[in-house]
């Protein structure tokens, strides 16, 4: 296969993604049995969070998953491949990603279908949490819809103070329908929180309560 590493991207997916993308002896067999091969390669987003990072590689006219085969025919180890990938998603984003205030919380838009794969640029997100009153909490329902809020920031619509807890509750609900509607393309259901180490699993839309802090 002919590809270079500056069309390597990466994408956000379930763990249920490698199931059914990876060859499976006697079901969908690889060809000369070079199982090993034909499988995607994979690593954590974070932590105990409930999805994975794989990569694809953009062609003129496809993209197609990238294989621990493709891997070794590029001359790139795991590392090296996140690295470049990462590279080309902030090379990609950098210009276009913005915020969309959405009064209770705010949306991050790129408007390439990679909200979620912007939970692997640190850098992003030190600078939105900037001037935070407590921990940057996010939710990722999709692919295209990734939410977040400050955790101890007040609000005030017509002149009634609308609690953390509310603002929450709001960005959770939203975030369940988001991930019903997007079907077997839903991500997550677990609510993160940026910390000095990375992003950690807080609470899920439907158990949500112990997420902000006492």
């Amino acid at each position: 296969m002919n590809c270079l590493p500056p069309c390597i991207y990466p994408r956000i997916t379930r763990p249920d993604f490698l199931e059914n993308a990876a060859p499976r002896p006697g079901i969908a067999p690889a060809p000369g049995g070079q199982y090993k091969a034909q499988t995607p390669i994979a690593r954590a987003v974070a932590g105990d969070i409930d999805l994975r990072v794989t990569y694809a590689i953009d062609f003129p006219t496809q993209r197609t998953t990238l294989t621990h085969g493709c891997m070794k025919q590029l001359g790139l180890d795991a590392q090296g491949v996140h690295a470049q990938a990462v590279e080309n998603l902030h090379r990609k984003t950098s210009q276009k990603v913005a915020t969309q205030d959405l009064v209770a919380y705010k949306a991050l838009v790129t408007g390439d279908d990679l909200e979620a794969c912007m939970l692997l640029l640190p850098d992003l997100w030190a600078g939105l949490s900037k001037g935070f009153k407590g921990e940057l909490i996010a939710v990722v329902p999709s692919k295209n819809a990734l939410y977040f809020m400050d955790s101890r920031a007040t609000l005030t619509i017509a002149g009634q103070p609308v609690s953390t807890t509310t603002r929450l509750a709001l960005m959770c609900s939203a975030a369940t329908r988001v991930r019903a509607e997007a079907g077997a393309q839903g991500l997550s259901d677990q609510v993160i929180a940026l910390t000095p180490e990375g992003w950690k699993v807080r609470g899920t839309f439907g158990a949500h309560e112990a997420v902000l802090p006492a």
